[in-house]
């Protein structure tokens, strides 16, 4: 049942979406997006270049989209999976990916200034140039991550996030393990 609720909230959101926001995105799998009987599971689509600002996609399934340079700003997708998904160049601007799993994603570029990443897991993530300025991070699984290259990192986050020693920090900032 909650589920369908889920499925039915993420309609309606896809539903109030302006067409025209979202030229640059494969039509298809907009329609696909927005198919009620499918809802919430994308694999693989190109909703590259979207406005999806303020967009419901929690707990969706976009394992291996490419969403690379859309605005996914105030964007609510906490427990999304978006393992291996292309958000190179994205905005993330305030949006909630607590318990998003993000493995293996591609957040080269992508923008993620105050963005909640609450027990996020970005294991094997390709982050170079991702900007975490004000990002919150808690319990934030960054196994096997080179965060060298990132904007905004601190202390702070870091030591509210679980590591392991292949983690790739910048310049100053020390490790925190996971326990266990």
């Amino acid at each position: 049942m909650k589920f369908l609720k889920i499925c039915v909230l993420t309609a309606v959101a896809l539903t109030l979406l302006a067409p025209q926001q979202l030229l640059a995105a494969n039509k298809k799998d907009l329609a696909r997006a927005k198919d009620v009987s499918h809802l919430g599971e994308c694999t693989g689509c190109d909703l590259s270049n979207a406005n999806l600002e303020n967009g419901f996609f929690q707990l969706s399934v976009l394992n291996q989209a490419n969403l690379s340079g859309s605005n996914l700003n105030g964007a609510n997708l906490a427990g999304a999976q978006l393992n291996n998904a292309n958000l190179s160049n994205a905005t993330f601007h305030f949006a909630n990916l607590s318990g998003a799993r993000l493995d293996g994603a591609d957040l080269r570029g992508a923008d993620l200034t105050s963005a909640w990443l609450n027990w996020a897991w970005l294991k094997d993530a390709k982050l170079d140039g991702a900007n975490f300025t004000k990002a919150v991070f808690v319990g934030t699984q960054i196994q096997g991550v080179d965060l060298s290259k990132v904007v905004g990192l601190t202390q702070e986050q870091v030591s509210k996030s679980c590591a392991t020693r292949d983690t790739k920090l910048p310049q100053g900032l020390r490790i925190s393990y996971c326990a266990g």
